[in-house]
């Protein structure tokens, strides 16, 4: 063998050797990869890159969890969030003592072409009326002794399609410690499954919660034993229209029929639920299902076109002669229901629509739509601004007070508050902070469930002055959470049809 062919056989043996080398490592380290592939998924992962509190919504990539800064906040929303963290760092530097309260809301909205929950209005206006809760509850003895802790309300995002997260809860409790405790979460966003899941996770936890606009009958405090609202469940709404029509049969219509969205969400579902038990005398045909958008994309016109061709014939049927329509579906579906309903072979018919919800609120465009449908709408209400602004007969004792600060200290202008949202996040805060300062001596700071237990006390001489109504948590019958002596009001739009008594009482829930 020559030298250089001695060399080339040393060079490839080598090169063998370091190719098996890399090949075995190889193998070896696939083998001991224990780390699963990771999977596409739309829950919300605690580690998500870029959001300060390290939850994503990996379906909208919304950053969910605590927001400490307002420039992280859409525009709309800045001013409101800034009053609210503005406040949180005056009771920091100025109390020895304070405890929090979680304001869990949403507080982004999802990008085009999916639906939110809320609006960026909406969510204005709740921040509003949560900071002027807020304020007044540290200003003043109107909820309790001012000499009790000071409150911080912490704003954390729940995020615009409301998931219910397993890293939420805890990330929540977590943001309390010994001496500033989070004893209570109010909001809750509106009535979706992500609410009740998260309703779940903080009654175990023995949070207390109070929710400003959750009416779904499903969210109550025999499933979530520390679940309170403010807010009229649907079987409340339900209820508050049989009065109205029971107590006006020779104006408003008579024979009715149920029109709701088969989606297994918590609000149509209660709501359809409660207008077929409460309302049975009024319903005259069979109800008619359609699919919704709930929180993806709002249901088109086409949807309900079996729906009208249904109601059309039970307009011309002798025996039923409808002429009233109960609507249990979110309100962004409903002006594809006012479009089919322009088109209906039945148009020279006036319609009334009845609807239970707190912001039953519509463009003057769908208004307007309204009126070329010859529909009209009446609905149950958990507020009417308006009207308590000009002193209506029934206005809540505690309206004025809360009007005084929004409007004139505040500067907050009116129109924000003709959906409700701002007058029940607010009662949603002062109902809390009642029961923190009832649960707190000279000294001490309490605990969650010293406050919990205070909310069986909030009645008597204990009600809460709130700004929707005088409420008592103490005495309701079923004991599903809610506080009684709230208002409901009726409202209604649209210019045809038979029109809602202008003396109208408002319905006090029991």
């Amino acid at each position: 063998m020559s030298s250089s062919t001695g060399t080339n056989t040393w060079r490839f043996g080598i090169a063998g050797v370091i190719a098996l080398m890399l090949l075995a490592l190889v193998v070896m380290l696939a083998v001991n990869d224990d780390e699963p592939e990771p999977s596409p998924k739309s829950a919300p992962t605690a580690s998500a890159t870029g959001c300060v509190a390290g939850l994503m919504d990996d379906s909208t990539q919304e950053c969910l969890g605590l927001v400490t800064d307002s420039a992280t906040l859409a525009p709309e929303i800045r001013d409101a969030a800034a009053k609210i963290l503005n406040l949180n760092r005056e009771v920091e530097t100025q109390s020895r003592r304070y405890v929090r309260v979680v304001l869990l809301t949403p507080l982004s909205i999802a990008p085009k072409p999916a639906a939110s929950a809320m609006s960026l209005d909406q969510i204005r206006f709740s921040l509003q009326g949560a900071y002027v809760a807020s304020r007044r509850a540290n200003a003043s003895s109107v909820f309790g002794d001012q000499n009790a802790p000071a409150v911080q309300l912490l704003l954390v995002n729940q995020g615009s399609r409301q998931p219910a997260l397993d890293a939420l809860a805890p990330t929540i409790v977590a943001l309390g410690d010994a001496e500033h405790p989070v004893v209570a979460v109010v909001g809750l966003g509106s009535s979706f499954t992500g609410t009740e899941g998260m309703a779940s996770a903080l009654a175990l936890r023995g949070i207390p919660m109070v929710g400003a606009v959750t009416s779904a009958t499903s969210l109550n405090a025999e499933r979530y034993p520390t679940f309170h609202s403010v807010s009229p469940s649907n079987v409340d709404y339900a209820t508050a229209l049989k009065d109205l029509l029971d107590k006006n049969r020779a104006t408003l219509p008579r024979n009715g029929i149920v029109v709701y969205d088969q989606n297994k969400d918590p609000y149509p579902l209660t709501l359809t639920a409660a207008f077929t038990s409460v309302l049975t005398g009024y319903l005259k045909a069979p109800a008619q299902a359609f699919t919704g958008g709930t929180v993806g994309n709002p249901a088109m016109p086409n949807v309900f076109s079996p729906v009208v061709t249904n109601l059309c014939n039970a307009v011309a049927d002798d025996a039923i002669k409808l002429d009233m329509v109960f609507f249990a579906g979110r309100v962004a579906d409903f002006p594809s229901l006012a479009a089919a309903l322009k088109e209906r072979t039945c148009r020279n018919h006036p319609l009334t629509i009845m609807v239970g919800a707190t912001g039953f609120q519509l463009s003057p465009q769908q208004v307007g739509l309204l009126d070329e449908a010859n529909v009209s709408v009446i609905w149950a209400s958990s507020a009417d601004a308006p009207a308590w602004i000009g002193k209506r007969p029934g206005t809540p004792v505690g309206f004025a007070d809360f009007l005084r600060v929004y409007k004139v200290d505040e500067k907050f202008p009116s129109e924000d508050l003709n959906d409700g949202y701002t007058v029940m996040y607010h009662d949603a805060v002062a109902s809390a902070v009642k029961a923190i300062r009832m649960a707190t001596g000279r000294d001490n700071v309490p605990g969650a469930a010293d406050v919990q237990t205070q909310f069986s006390n909030l009645a008597l001489a204990h009600k809460v002055a709130g700004a929707s109504g005088t409420l008592s948590f103490g005495g309701r019958a079923n004991g599903d959470g809610r506080a009684t002596g709230k208002v409901v009001v009726y409202r209604q739009l649209g210019r045809t049809g038979p029109r809602l008594p202008a003396d109208v009482p408002s319905y006090l829930t029991p």
